[in-house]
């Protein structure tokens, strides 16, 4: 018999000396031995089948459950990123949102800052008119008013020189000639005076 790899330590004893003797008689007797039976296929399955139970029953539990952990992880971590993808939408679209907020604001706040331009130097405008206005009103009444003192002063002076006209010609008993004289010196006195 050749070299065979599987052990037949699990065969009784009893049984592997009678398949022996089986197997000399057979060969000692000149020929092949209908009887002999090949039990490497049947250890071969026996082991495959004893390597599947122990496996079943010490690693195929710790095998599923690391599994399903990874599963399990890989799923949370799935959902997770989902979840932060659509936490980043919702952030991008509030930013968005906000700067759009902020553009139509700062519009509003410079319209409103031209607009309030606009209108204060349009008051500054017609305030400066209006006291433009006051002051030539005051100017020309000013005017007016030291025009009617010229006037009053000049009319005083005429009637102060008047009298002292009438005091001269009442004082001279003139003549005519005396008298057209003394027009003459009147006349030129008013007209010093203008």
């Amino acid at each position: 018999m050749g070299w065979n790899p599987v052990s037949f330590d699990f065969i009784p004893a009893k049984f592997v000396s009678s398949m022996s003797l089986l197997t000399a008689h057979g060969e000692a007797a000149g020929g092949v031995n209908p009887v002999t039976f090949d039990w490497t296929p049947a250890a071969m399955i026996l082991s495959f089948l004893l390597l599947v139970w122990v496996l079943a029953k010490f690693a195929w539990g710790p095998l599923m459950r690391m599994m399903e952990t990874r599963r399990s992880n890989v799923e949370n971590m799935l959902s997770q990123a989902e979840e932060d993808r659509r936490q980043a939408e919702q952030i991008k679209r509030e930013y968005q949102e906000e700067m759009q907020k902020a553009r139509q604001e700062a519009q509003e706040v410079i319209a409103n800052a031209t607009k309030l331009s606009e209108t204060r130097s349009a008051e500054i405008l017609a305030a400066a008119n209006e006291e433009a206005d006051k002051i030539k009103k005051s100017a020309l009444v000013d005017i007016e008013r030291e025009r009617d003192k010229a006037i009053a002063d000049v009319k005083n002076q005429v009637a102060d020189l008047s009298v002292l006209v009438a005091e001269k010609i009442i004082r001279q008993k003139l003549d005519m000639a005396g008298h057209g004289q003394l027009i003459d010196q009147f006349i030129q006195e008013v007209g010093e005076l203008q």
